[in-house]
């Protein structure tokens, strides 16, 4: 896989996954001599390309899907939160999602094998390289998984326009939050699974958020009482 950016190179090269970097001939700063340096201390051959999409790209190993229970089992042990994707299409909001779950110590992204966006270039680059931190598993279907989630003690909680606020709302963990596509949010099936609806308040002219803003406050809500 290539990764193009001084973001997603220097995120992989922090997480061992960088096999090869590639410099835009003649290009220069700080920040690239930095992630040259480091690079070349650890063996990771370095090219010097005159043609080259971007300033810095770099090689990198397949990044690998994890297993739904060793998620589960992270989420458990650290008193985290999961957090479920229903059919996000656009790789730009997966990829600023998983960001966001890397930023607020998520302890692991689901996402449906079919009708939704997967890991892939785009995304890391939309995440500027913090999706290559993120943990994420795929599942067949999201309402069992919901199901599996229930009887392993987790709360249910489904980010919608119309809910109850979420001031209001259990965010206790273990903590599923479960968001949804750009056209049609949370489908039925997925939506009857979880134990409530909630929502954020508007204080201004429009209805509703990017998912991708909205899921990032219910993290955020999350982390916040706990404190």
């Amino acid at each position: 896989m290539r990764i193009r950016g001084v973001n997603g190179v220097d995120e992989a090269l922090k997480a061992g996954k960088v096999n090869k970097i590639y410099i835009k001939a003649g290009y220069k700063s700080k920040r690239v001599a930095e992630i040259v340096s480091r690079a070349k201390k650890i063996g990771i051959p370095v090219y010097s390309v005159k043609k080259l999409d971007s300033n810095i790209e770099a090689d990198i190993s397949p990044l690998r899907y994890v297993e739904l229970d060793v998620l589960i089992e992270n989420a458990l042990k650290d008193r985290g939160f999961l957090l479920l994707l229903d059919s996000i299409q656009d790789v730009q909001n997966l990829g600023t999602i998983l960001r966001s779950a890397v930023f607020f110590g998520c302890s692991g992204v689901i996402i449906p094998k079919r009708r939704s966006a997967q890991i892939s270039e785009g995304v890391i680059r939309a995440s500027a390289g913090s999706a290559i931190h993120a943990k994420v598993s795929r599942v067949t279907n999201l309402a069992n998984t919901l199901k599996l989630l229930k009887k392993m003690g987790f709360h249910r909680v489904c980010a919608e326009t119309e809910g109850k606020p979420i001031h209001e709302a259990h965010l206790n963990p273990p903590l599923a939050i479960v968001g949804g596509g750009e056209d049609r949010g949370v489908s039925n099936p997925v939506k009857k699974q979880c134990d409530e609806i909630v929502s954020i308040r508007k204080y201004g002219e429009i209805d509703s958020l990017n998912v991708s803003n909205a899921l990032a406050i219910f993290m955020y809500e999350f982390r916040r009482r706990l404190l």
